[in-house]
């Protein structure tokens, strides 16, 4: 497997609140890392600094899970994170009010666990197709849902991005999880909303197919795109060739 990351400020945010990684654990297993902070007088980036070193350290101190034990694991992780991260803002009040997304996909044996809460996305595919892992935790993914709104009218939206769940924001959260089967896909791509928002999964998914670029290049041709498609975020991805050779 092959990984690369890459995270701009774009052209309408003074800061870059947007966090990507990857990790490996003592037995060489990956997590890949993606979040979207937000609020709080711009302490976002605060908020997703704070859930990556969490994750971070706990992935990097434990080894050997078999797929029960990576969600068991991940699950309680999220948990626990969320809950200190709200805490951190009754200590320090100046904080209160942010939060942040997060996506994170391991890699077991031939498995994929994938965990999101939030409006950032985990899309898997192979040469047919491209598939949304995620669903978004949005109010208009709500409307979808419901059948008030078509999901083209969703992308218009005036409160598209009004989020319903995200990192920090209550006491207690759960993340939504997904177990795939990694043979069936070729890449992983994890996006913020200020890819998604101004990129088409089947631009993506042609952009991924595209034999001429190396897979750092695609994931500067994703954000430049974003970035000419107007988008007013932050724009951020993490790429991951599952049939590449190499743990980087």
């Amino acid at each position: 497997m092959k990984v690369t990351e890459k995270s701009i400020c774009g052209n309408y945010r003074d800061i870059n609140e947007d966090l990507t990684g990857h990790f490996y654990n003592r037995t060489s297993q990956p997590l890949l890392l993606i979040a979207d902070g937000m609020g709080g007088h711009q302490y976002g980036e605060v908020a997703s600094r704070f859930v990556y070193d969490k994750v971070k350290n706990a992935w990097e101190d434990n080894n050997l899970f078999n797929i029960d034990e990576a969600e068991r694991f991940l699950r309680d992780l999220v948990i626990k994170t969320n809950h200190e991260l709200y805490d951190y803002q009754d200590e320090y009040p100046e904080y209160r009010g942010m939060g942040t997304t997060l996506v994170l996909v391991a890699i077991i044996e031939s498995s994929i666990l994938v965990l999101n809460v939030g409006d950032s996305r985990a899309y898997v595919m192979n040469n047919r197709k491209i598939e949304q892992v995620t669903e978004d935790h949005t109010f208009v993914n709500v409307l979808v849902s419901s059948g008030e709104i078509t999901a083209e009218e969703a992308q218009t939206h005036p409160r598209r991005n009004l989020i319903t769940k995200a990192m920090g924001t209550e006491k207690v959260i759960q993340a939504d999880v997904f177990r795939l089967r990694g043979r069936q896909h070729d890449y992983i791509v994890l996006a913020t909303d200020g890819l998604t928002d101004a990129v088409r999964p089947d631009e993506i998914h042609h952009l991924m197919y595209s034999s001429k670029l190396t897979l750092e290049q695609k994931a500067q041709e994703l954000t430049k795109t974003a970035e000419n498609n107007k988008s007013r975020d932050n724009i951020s991805v993490v790429l991951a060739d599952l049939k590449a050779g190499g743990g980087e």
